[in-house]
């Protein structure tokens, strides 16, 4: 083998710190996942970039999408937002629930985080006891195959819009469900992709509000479940 060529790949790109693979096998993460945990723990400063990640990992856009939108998810790593030399913002990967997760009991946490009571959360979000025809309504979506993970993430949606209602819950449910979103991931990778699409938008004032179906569903759901 040329000198050169071995040289190179003896190269270390990467430091595997130990406490990832504690982190990575308590918290069930996959290998793309773990990839991405590597990546951002080795960078002075961690920047979400799907296309630079591919370029380093070998891990495709999607993949890299997938994993970060699941790590945010279960929020072992969350966002900071901050400026460039330049005065532009940016969002930092913020890495400190990883160096706290290290503690079995901090991982344990977090796995209760993502498996509470349904019914009891909704109860915390409404502020109060939930009526015996409220728990079949929940029981009736998660008997037709709807998952407890994305009806938090609706009553999240719900509660962020100040439109505590079942009605309003309901009809987020039945907006994903057309859009094949099965996941809490799917929905947060959405939610990405269209921040990513409006960063690159010149203005505001460039959407076409009048024809935008998006924007009339949204307000027309807004408008008949408050």
């Amino acid at each position: 083998m040329n000198q050169a060529v071995y040289s190179t790949l003896k190269q270390k790109d990467f430091i595997v710190k130990n406490f990832l693979f504690k982190v990575a096998t308590e918290l069930d993460l996959s290998t793309n996942e773990l990839i991405l945990l590597i990546y951002f723990v080795n960078q002075e400063t961690p920047i979400f970039d799907p296309e630079k990640i591919a370029s380093q990992t070998y891990l495709n856009v999607d993949a890299a999408i997938e994993a970060y939108t699941r790590l945010l998810g279960i929020n072992l790593i969350t966002i900071d937002n901050s400026k460039d030399e330049e005065g532009k913002l940016i969002e930092i990967i913020n890495l400190d629930n990883i160096f706290k997760s290290i503690s079995t009991e901090i991982v344990s946490n977090i796995k209760e985080e993502t498996t509470s009571d349904i019914y009891e959360l909704f109860e915390s979000e409404f502020g109060r006891t939930l009526s015996r025809m409220e728990y079949e309504i929940i029981n009736n979506w998660l008997d037709s195959g709807i998952s407890t993970e994305l009806i938090e993430e609706a009553l999240k949606e719900a509660v962020i819009s100040d439109i505590k209602t079942f009605k309003y819950v309901r009809a987020i449910l039945n907006s994903w469900k057309e859009k094949g979103y099965k996941t809490r991931n799917d929905v947060i990778a959405n939610r990405v992709r269209e921040t990513n699409f409006d960063k690159t938008s010149t203005t505001l004032f460039d959407c076409d509000w009048l024809h935008d179906d998006k924007w009339w569903n949204i307000w027309n759901i807004r408008w008949v479940y408050s």
